[in-house]
């Protein structure tokens, strides 16, 4: 029963996470158009992993291009926001946004991990993820701005970034990948995308993981908060290589509980928008299923009614479906 559910479950996974413009084939090749799934979308994650792995060193030039368009775009993003209200459906309150649709589905998304890579010992960096929000901090002409997965703008404040307050140089740009932790006041950096008007888009993880802890460590002032310069504290997550004891290196981060996952980066990834096979994602307590290796507590605790892994993966699908269908009918009955 495990194994037919686990083998649905991959079919349904290849299917749902296949990029659209995998059938860039017949139609024509945007020059943005730089994350293509350059396979059938029956194909296993492993598979898709090798293949966009060869697509990314044969393009890389497409990389470059647009991540040099992002930056230009940070520039004129105030010509492009517009005022949206949206209705908090468990307070029924509204609030007032500004969407920017260039920061919209930027974010690189992360899939399952259905299969144990091949090369999981060399090639792959685990960064922990506390609970948080995904946002995409975009640190230009003297102030930061936070947006969510939409594009919808969150806050605006003063950091340490470059071009992200008023002291530093206006004409400089900076994009990072964060995880921002509403009851800490924190901003912890998952990757980037830019650093001073420099576009990382096109560099590997390794490279962007090792540039993002040299810079950081230049800026002390990120870890202040309510200063002048620094509003909030920006800080770097861990990079755990799993040729090393994951449950000791996991074991010493009690400052980042709770934790929500694992995101598992392939070390010659670029940083791609949307889902990628080349980025995946577990719960503390699928890795003693999953991989062997043991937890320590509470990384260890399983929800309640847990079976395993595939049978969580199945049902978490499930009920985000369901709540897509039940907006979706929503904004129907609001239309109709």
């Amino acid at each position: 029963m495990a194994t037919e559910l686990k083998d649905n479950l991959i079919d349904t996974h290849e299917k749902e996470n296949s990029n659209p413009r995998a059938i860039f084939y017949k139609k024509p090749i945007k020059k943005d158009n730089y994350n293509l799934d350059v396979d059938n979308i029956d194909t296993f994650q492993e598979i898709r992993r090798q293949r966009l792995l060869q697509f990314q060193k044969k393009c890389r030039d497409v990389a470059f291009n647009v991540g040099r368009g992002i930056l230009e775009k940070a520039f004129n993003s105030d010509e492009c926001e517009e005022e949206l209200e949206i209705e908090e459906t468990d307070k029924k309150k509204y609030h007032s946004f500004k969407r920017n649709k260039y920061y919209a589905n930027q974010l690189m998304m992360s899939e399952w991990m259905l299969e144990v890579p091949q090369d999981l010992l060399e090639k792959w960096i685990i960064v922990p993820c506390p609970q948080g929000k995904r946002t995409l901090l975009v640190a230009c002409k003297g102030i930061t701005k936070a947006y969510n997965k939409r594009g919808n703008n969150l806050s605006k404040f003063y950091s340490a970034l470059p071009g992200g307050n008023s002291f530093e140089h206006r004409s400089n740009c900076t994009i990072l990948d964060c995880l921002w932790i509403k009851q800490q006041k924190i901003y912890y950096i998952l990757d980037v995308l830019a650093w001073c008007n420099q576009s990382l888009i096109n560099c590997d993880t390794e490279f962007r993981f090792f540039w993002l802890r040299t810079k950081l460590q230049e800026i002390e002032e990120l870890h202040t908060r309510d200063t002048y310069r620094n509003n909030y504290p920006i800080l770097p997550l861990p990079n755990i290589s799993c040729n090393t004891d994951i449950s000791l290196a996991l074991a010493n981060l009690s400052n980042l509980y709770p934790l929500d996952g694992l995101l598992f980066y392939h070390k010659d990834g670029q940083y791609t928008k949307g889902r990628t096979p080349l980025v995946t994602w577990l719960k503390p307590f699928m890795l003693p299923e999953v991989l062997g290796v043991s937890m320590p507590s509470p990384l260890d605790e399983q929800p309640d009614g847990y079976i395993d892994f595939v049978h969580y993966i199945y049902n978490s699908r499930t009920k985000k479906r369901k709540e897509e269908s039940e907006n979706q009918m929503d904004i129907a009955d609001e239309n109709s």
